[in-house]
């Protein structure tokens, strides 16, 4: 993530203490307006923006905040606000366990499940809620007019400072591995289901914030607040004003408040207006207006943290052997792998061998746990390995590479480097010297010798069988899932079963 930069954190302070010193109370409260949207959708960066995932009930949780200001102000006061905030924490943590093991539409499906059952309550529940009638006769003990205005920027002018402490960083980085390549982030030991679990929390908290100075902006609160157009408000202002940006939510929020204002004399001629300009970000500046901003300034996007291996490598210390006995896993009615037995000792570099769909990187992708196992076991040492999932495998001392780059603008060097800074013990390194040079295969053929002699166990699977020859100890060769040779190079290349199945020397094997 780039910097704030002096331009925006000048526009940022700028903009209320000009309306509290310049502004009438309908401009101060427009201005409020844009800050209360804003820390709406800076909540909403954090689970859509950050992790790519489509929550749609981020609107509902803005009602939550509101209806438990509302409900907590008589006997409260300023001290509503803080209820707000935990009241829609709360929804959102318990929603959590169910909600974000989901993927992809159905992660978007279930929080519009949850975001519905949220209105439902508001309007159903006239008991607490006041029904279709809502709530008022509450604001008059909380903030209004230009204090409202002013903590409502404080707190917004805050948690931009924050994100952009908190996203320049380490967690930046982690961030977008889980976003562009999960797969990758898991191996490299990233939690994934409690970065969503965080994310998920916190952005209910700003939405839930977000939703008690609405209700004390407007003193009414009704199952208005909890409806799908907030929802949509709320969606198109961060797209258009840059989904990952610091201030995307600032512009998105600056835009949904005073374009219906500036387009009043059109009616709701605005809606249209609003809806080609959503498309024509979408099409044409997908990083948003505060993104397109930068550029159209000279502003340089932060360039990639791709890492490098160190030139000394630092010796590691930990489990001495992984160990696989009698690994099965099926596809359907086919045994991808059948038996599979092997140990990898510390300093210790074996390769993988075998002809396409011989389940090579099955078996990786087994012993690093993105496929489980059907039956047998894999162990680091007596740490038993098979019912764990990727990242706490990663965190036992196991590092992967992928034979598919995932990272956009990504290298293999990088992809390996990685894995390495991981401090992992065991490296799993599927085809490494693919699409490599002479040159670059010399280089790699360094590196992993310097990694054994630091005291890592390298499993590799590559298709050159040269370079395995020069840089491992033993080949273990795979056919239909099973091992059919294991041993040094040399023995398993002279091997008639080995040349039969993976050098397709036919002849030699009759």
């Amino acid at each position: 993530m780039r910097p704030l930069g002096a331009l925006w954190l000048a526009a940022l302070l700028a903009l209320p203490f000009f309306a509290l010193a310049v502004l009438p109370p309908f401009g101060q409260r427009m201005v409020t307006l844009v800050g209360i949207y804003a820390l709406m959708g800076l909540g909403y960066q954090l689970v859509f923006g950050q992790l790519g995932a489509l929550n749609l009930a981020q609107g509902a949780l803005f009602g939550v905040g509101a209806y438990a200001a509302a409900l907590a102000a008589p006997a409260l006061g300023v001290l509503a606000l803080p209820v707000a905030i935990l009241a829609a924490s709360l929804p959102a943590a318990l929603a959590a366990g169910p909600v974000l093991r989901l993927q992809s539409h159905y992660f978007a499906l279930a929080t519009l499940a949850l975001a519905s059952i949220v209105n439902l309550i508001a309007v159903h529940a006239e008991g607490l809620t006041g029904g279709a009638n809502g709530i008022s006769g509450f604001a008059s003990v909380l903030p209004r007019g230009p204090v409202l205005l002013a903590m409502v920027w404080t707190c917004l002018i805050a948690t931009v400072l924050i994100y952009v402490h908190l996203f320049r960083g380490r967690l930046g980085d982690e961030a977008r591995l889980l976003r562009e390549a999960p797969l990758v982030a898991a191996t490299l030991g990233i939690d994934g289901g409690r970065w969503r679990l965080a994310a998920f929390v916190a952005g209910g908290a700003l939405a839930g914030l977000a939703g008690a100075f609405s209700a004390a902006i407007s003193g009414v609160v009704s199952p208005d607040v909890t409806g799908f157009p907030v929802m949509v408000l709320c969606l198109t202002s961060v797209v258009v004003g840059g989904s990952r940006h610091p201030m995307g939510a600032v512009v998105g929020a600056l835009l949904a408040v005073c374009l219906p204002e500036i387009l009043r004399d059109f009616q709701d001629a605005w809606l249209l207006v609003y809806a080609v300009a959503t498309l024509a970000i979408v099409r044409w500046a997908p990083g948003g207006i505060a993104e397109l901003i930068d550029r159209l300034r000279g502003a340089r996007s932060p360039a990639p943290n791709n890492p490098t291996v160190p030139q000394l490598m630092p010796a590691v210390s930990g489990a001495q052997r992984l160990v696989l006995d009698n690994v099965v896993k099926r596809f359907g009615g086919v045994d991808a792998l059948a038996g599979v037995s092997f140990a990898v000792g510390r300093g210790e570099i074996v390769g993988l061998i075998g002809p396409n769909g011989s389940g090579k990187t099955t078996l990786l992708n087994v012993i690093g746990g993105l496929d489980r196992a059907d039956s047998g076991a894999i162990t680091l040492d007596d740490a038993h390995l098979e019912c764990l999932p990727p990242h706490a495998i990663a965190r036992k001392g196991l590092g992967r590479t992928f034979q598919t780059l995932m990272l956009e603008g990504d290298t293999r060097s990088a992809d390996l480097a990685r894995a390495v800074a991981t401090g992992a013990i065991f490296l799993l390194l599927d085809e490494p010297a693919a699409g490599a040079t002479d040159r670059e295969r010399g280089q790699l053929a360094s590196l992993l010798h310097r990694l054994r002699d630091a005291g890592r166990g390298i499993v590799i699977v590559d298709h050159d069988i040269e370079l395995l020859t020069r840089v491992c100890d033993r080949l273990v060769c795979l056919d239909r899932g099973r091992v059919i040779a294991i041993g040094r190079p040399a023995e398993v290349r002279a091997d008639p079963q080995v040349r039969a199945s993976f050098l397709g020397l036919a002849e030699v094997a009759a």
